[in-house]
């Protein structure tokens, strides 16, 4: 499924430009780094989160807050839009989203090098994203649901047609839920729909079986003091692809979500699938899971598992992802504060990352380019 580029040298990634138009409570603005590292305070509110979503709708999927299109736009403005110079080993690449201007329903349309695509799962995109935001200090606490999206984010930095295959999966479900809703007496057209979920639902679970597997080699290690973490994927399917070939693994969930029709329809939802799947995460030396950690061992557990995807992302693709990392010091001790500034110096990307005061990033001083923002603008940048 992947085709590693281990042992090749990486490309250095390097975004040049990051340009809003009318986007959160942006009208206008322009960041060019100048530093590998760009280190963004200011007040709450003042649009350091916008600037890190703008960053992260360059790549596939919805961003880092999982917004609707209706929610970028400046004061509920109909069309937004980012564009960005990136430069790979010093070879620019325009990359630029937005909703399209002149259409009843604008749509969001993507380009690459100054050309639509159709869609994003389309880019032959040379950018990846991982981030980190203070919503996911809470994942180990809430619901499954939030931990499978985080789970899929980091599969498709890696396999950018996971998020393809999710949406077909999705589709067919819906179409089955309501289907048993209105005409439950049509076994051919469900049949065909249980037959698309098991496919789709299969090609998910691997991608996510083969992550999950590439991330654990990447993060058996401590990285400086943050622990080396586990990853364990609670899934059924994946419990099966584990130990049958992918075409009997589709045959057996066809025939459970055959027979689970009538339950289904009681229910109003579908019992079975890859939507339900969770994993869990664990420090490997101490054998804590993260979901009885403190909130601190919790973010440390977080961080070193963000840092082993990047690296997994970087060897994958060639190049070093883009690094969003939103108020990233929170919760975090001393010692963990300075061995994460001290990781982010050696990392191969440009570093996008955001505190309400200078004073903690003092570390990084020399290595970084410090930006102040208020009220969507720059106050200042040195």
């Amino acid at each position: 499924m992947f085709t590693s580029k281990v042992g090749q040298p990486s490309s250095r990634l390097q975004l040049a430009r990051l340009t809003l138009c009318r986007f959160r409570n942006y009208d206008q603005l322009t960041l060019c780094p100048q530093a590998p590292i760009v280190v963004l305070t200011g007040e709450n509110g003042s649009g350091k989160t916008n600037l890190l979503e703008a960053a992260s709708l360059l790549t596939p999927g919805r961003g880092l807050r999982g917004a609707s299109l209706g929610q970028f736009g400046q004061n509920g403005s109909a069309h937004w839009g980012i564009a960005s110079q990136i430069l790979v080993d010093g070879d620019p690449i325009e990359l630029g989203t937005g909703l399209q201007p002149g259409t009843d329903a604008p749509r969001r349309i993507f380009l690459l090098n100054g050309k639509p695509l159709r869609n994003q799962n389309a880019w032959e995109n040379p950018l990846a994203a991982v981030w980190l935001t203070p919503q996911m200090d809470r994942l180990f606490s809430e619901s499954a649901s939030g931990r499978r999206r985080f789970l899929d984010r980091l599969v498709m930095a890696a396999y950018p047609h996971h998020a393809r295959e999710l949406a077909a999966y999705d589709r067919a479900m819906s179409q089955r839920n309501r289907l048993l809703q209105t005409r439950a007496n049509e076994p051919v057209w469900l049949s065909g729909l249980e037959a698309a979920m098991a496919r789709h639902g299969v090609s998910v679970t691997a991608a996510r079986n083969e992550t999950v597997r590439q991330i654990n080699l990447y993060a058996r290690q401590d990285m400086e003091a943050f622990p080396a973490v586990q990853i364990k994927l609670l899934c059924t399917i994946a419990d099966r692809l584990g130990q049958n070939p992918a075409l009997q693994v589709e045959d057996w969930l066809r025939e459970q979500l055959a027979s689970a029709r009538m339950m289904d329809r009681e229910k109003g939802r579908t019992s079975l699938g890859v939507h339900k799947s969770d994993f869990a995460l664990t420090d490997l030396k101490k054998q804590l899971p993260a979901a009885l950690a403190s909130t601190g061992q919790q973010k440390s557990l977080l961080i070193g598992l963000i840092l082993a995807h990047a690296r997994l992302v970087r060897d994958h693709r060639g190049t070093a992802p883009l690094l969003l990392l939103d108020e990233p010091l929170v919760h975090l001790d001393e010692q963990r504060r300075l061995s994460l500034q001290k990781i982010l110096q050696d990392f191969q990307s440009t570093v996008l990352i955001t505190g309400t005061d200078r004073a903690p990033f003092a570390p990084l001083q020399g290595h970084a380019e410090f930006a102040t923002l208020r009220q969507g603008s720059f106050l200042s940048i040195c």
